[in-house]
């Protein structure tokens, strides 16, 4: 690559041509004459830069050795130095995550690199699950990347089957009990109440309500148990308004009632009552407690503290509400050894048990990982496959009121019970 200071050489031609000689006996007129037929829209910049000895070596340098002083005596640069020059443009260079993961850790260099110890190691197990819930079954259930699963007070359960562009409604057994949704873009004009654009996340209110993250729509939706329409917000922007969302994924519904939803692509966590109505929101994009990269799964435990799955961040977040009652500041946070890929499909999601286990789903790691409520790896299950031990991909994920867990794949278009080992 070739290096040149101060970028003036833009709006020169290209005068790399073999018939140019470059020798000291060319002249201004000599060179004008040649370099018409690259209509340069400059030429006295050219002619000086062809027939100026010091200024032909000094571009010679860059071209060849990347050594600009030359360069830079003879235009009267000579203050100018590496740590000086500012490109117009600058260049940069992106590596997958987990192939970076493999070479060195972030921020350190190659030539110090350290081993990343894998927490993982000896907390697999080998958990098969015990229901399968797919198109084998009878009746048949036809699923399409089915994403978040959400239980109801009762044990029957809602599912987000997303490229269907409806919300399923099924008991225990598989049974599919109500169905609703068709596909509406509502990017050129309003969608109708009732119609998806894969929609990825599903949640249960504490009457009963049934709340919907309409994604490609960029909205939320709330239903009765049986599918009925009740209220609609949201419309796509970039976090202007509280209901200006970017792709929502992940919602959940606390013991009040109030609706946390994850604005991925705006980086932040929005709380909505019953009805729609913004009451807080938190998070932008960055590193530092609070601050997001993609959060997708949310949840909220028996004391209404929200869990975050701060994904590219690699991590988990939980949030309190502050004195005020209104607020939400940062509780715990911990590392996730996974969600490595940025793919359109790595979109974990979250859950947490009456214990305060947390749950999570690694998709492209083909597995779930629990913790506890502090961040302690407990355990881990899951591998590529397609019996009861693996999975084509993991993505939503649920605790039912008996305790299994259970877990949507999208590839495999199935859903997943385990029960969990004493």
């Amino acid at each position: 690559r070739m290096w040149w200071p101060m970028q003036d050489y833009f709006n020169l031609v290209n005068v790399r041509d073999a018939s140019i000689p470059f020798d000291d006996n060319y002249s201004c007129t000599g060179v004008l004459g040649i370099l018409k037929k690259f209509k340069s829209r400059d030429f006295s910049r050219i002619c000086t830069g062809l027939t100026n000895r010091e200024i032909r070596a000094g571009i010679i340098d860059i071209w060849l050795n990347r050594d600009y002083k030359r360069y830079a005596q003879a235009t009267g640069h000579t203050d100018l130095t590496v740590a000086d020059w500012q490109p117009a443009d600058q260049m940069r260079m992106y590596i997958r995550k987990d192939v970076a993961a493999q070479i060195w850790n972030y921020g350190v260099g190659p030539s110090e690199p350290t081993v990343v110890q894998d927490p993982t190691q000896g907390k697999v197990i080998t958990l098969p699950a015990d229901l399968i819930l797919d198109a084998n079954q009878n009746p048949a259930l036809t699923l399409k990347s089915p994403r978040s699963l959400a239980f109801a007070s009762n044990g029957t359960f809602y599912v987000a089957d997303s490229l269907n562009h409806r919300i399923l409604h099924l008991d225990t057994a598989g049974n599919l009990l109500q169905q609703w949704g068709t596909f509406a873009d509502g990017v050129a004009s309003p969608a109708p109440p009732g119609g998806f654009n894969e929609p990825w996340g599903v949640a249960v209110g504490p009457d009963g309500s049934v709340y919907v993250t309409d994604t490609w729509n960029h909205r939320v939706q709330k239903f009765t148990p049986n599918g009925t329409p009740l209220k609609q917000w949201g419309i796509y922007g970039l976090a202007e308004t509280p209901d200006a969302f970017y792709g929502p994924r992940g919602i959940a519904v606390d013991s009040q009632g109030r609706v946390i939803v994850a604005d991925t692509g705006n980086k932040r966590i929005v709380v909505f009552d019953a009805d729609g109505n913004s009451i807080t929101s938190f998070g932008s994009g960055g590193l530092d407690p609070g601050q997001f990269d993609e959060p997708v799964g949310v949840a909220v435990d028996a004391e209404d503290r929200i869990y975050v799955v701060d994904t590219w961040n690699q991590r988990i977040q939980t949030f309190v509400l502050a004195e005020d009652g209104v607020s939400y500041v940062p509780d715990k946070m911990w590392d996730v050894y996974g969600w490595f890929g940025q793919s359109l499909d790595n979109k974990p999601f979250i859950a947490v048990n009456a214990e305060k286990h947390v749950f999570i789903t690694d998709p492209e790691g083909y597995r779930v990982m629990e913790f506890t409520g502090t961040g302690e790896l407990l355990r881990v299950w899951g591998d590529y496959g397609t019996d009861p031990t693996g999975f084509g991909l993991t993505s939503g994920i649920a605790v039912s009121p008996d305790g299994h867990v259970w877990v949507t794949d999208p590839a495999l278009n199935r859903i997943l019970r385990f029960t969990l080992p004493e």
